[in-house]
């Protein structure tokens, strides 16, 4: 160690002492219950030259075990060699240190030791000593590894559960295909006044197909991002219907739980599908078009999603130009706990209103 390195502040600096049972600091540490010690950095090899009672209950080493050696003697085959090489790197540089490190006792027995190494001055700035101190941390260490491994083995069970999920999404979405496949062999040969129904049953079909697809597609397993699904979905009846019927969307970004998001997906493709119907059904506009808004209301913890369009015309409108009355859309709002209404006012305007208590409900800024 060299022996011409100033003292900086805050250091400890105390007078050379010639006899250590007259230091009045070897006195307090020796009733000490913290295992402590003291070593010569001036002596080869920085040698333990001090050691209180408590270090040797701790190490189970006796006194003359202990003294003359260096303090590296309570290391074993699993002690950590860059914590200890970031010890011995604090040692030559003359500053202090704290680490854990795994120890072993006299018996072999491994211990955590919570070690604290600091430089001793004397009054003309001379490095004189190393005091360190001793814990044992092992209750806690071994907790935190526990805490570790235990914190590892969910997050492996978490990736194998996401692997089944992913799987299962993934041959329901298969199966689902299969099945529009199939019901559209049935449209093509099968008798023109159930083409309707059908295809009715095919788009529904599809909404649950769609749901899956952005629940893979975008690695969440629990939730979809409903304004997209809903944007989606509208884009897919454009284009079958893009020679009479035009869809807008202006739609949140929204988090919505699967379970909600099945029957909020239906619900909306109903909506959508019975307007496009009424448009060219009724022909009063060679291109109509549905305007399709959702919303997440946050003043009021609601979502709401509103339809409306341009072929309105003037006086009453039949409910069943709006929505199918009695239909799967009743049902389905009815498992929500949402609210559907129409407002006459405002080009017959049908509105769902959905209160975050029915929902699982995540909002997504954007």
């Amino acid at each position: 160690m060299a022996a011409d390195k100033g003292a900086p502040q805050n250091r400890s600096v105390v007078q050379a002492q010639p006899n250590l049972e007259s230091w009045p600091f070897v006195a307090v540490v020796q009733a000490s219950h913290t295992p402590t010690t003291l070593t010569d950095p001036r002596l080869p090899d920085n040698p333990i030259i001090f050691a209180n009672d408590a270090f040797v209950r701790l190490t189970g080493y006796g006194r003359d075990e202990i003294l003359g050696r260096n303090c590296r003697f309570l290391g074993g085959p699993d002690t950590d060699r860059e914590a200890s090489n970031a010890v011995r790197n604090a040692v030559e540089e003359a500053r202090a240190v704290s680490m854990t490190l795994l120890n072993y006792r006299k018996d072999g027995s491994p211990f955590w030791n919570q070690l604290h190494v600091s430089p001793i001055f004397d009054e003309v700035g001379m490095l004189a000593y190393f005091v360190g101190y001793q814990h044992d941390v092992t209750a806690q260490a071994e907790a935190e590894r526990a805490l570790r491994n235990a914190r590892q083995e969910l997050e492996e069970r978490l990736a194998e559960r996401e692997r089944l999920i992913l799987e299962i999404h993934h041959r329901v979405r298969n199966n689902l295909q299969t099945i529009v496949g199939l019901l559209n062999l049935e449209v093509g040969r099968g008798d023109p006044r159930l083409r309707q129904q059908f295809n009715l049953i095919t788009q529904r079909i599809r909404v649950l197909g769609s749901i899956h697809e952005q629940l893979e597609r975008f690695n969440q397993w629990t939730a979809i991002d409903f304004g997209r699904h809903l944007e989606e979905t509208c884009g897919v009846l454009g284009t079958l219907f893009e020679e009479r019927v035009a869809i807008r969307v202006d739609a949140d970004p929204f988090m919505c739980d699967i379970q909600a998001a099945v029957p909020l997906g239906l619900i909306a493709n109903e909506l959508i599908a019975a307007r496009i119907e009424r448009i060219i059904r009724i022909g009063l506009a060679e291109h109509g078009t549905i305007q399709v808004v959702f919303r997440h209301r946050r003043q009021d913890d609601t979502i709401e999603l509103a339809i409306s369009d341009t072929g309105r015309g003037d006086g009453p409108m039949p409910s069943g130009e709006i929505f199918p009355a009695g239909d799967i859309v009743d049902v389905l709002v009815e498992q929500l706990g949402a609210e559907l209404t129409v407002d006459p006012a405002a080009g017959w305007t049908v509105k769902l209103t959905v209160p975050r208590s029915a929902l699982d409900l995540h909002s997504v800024e954007p």
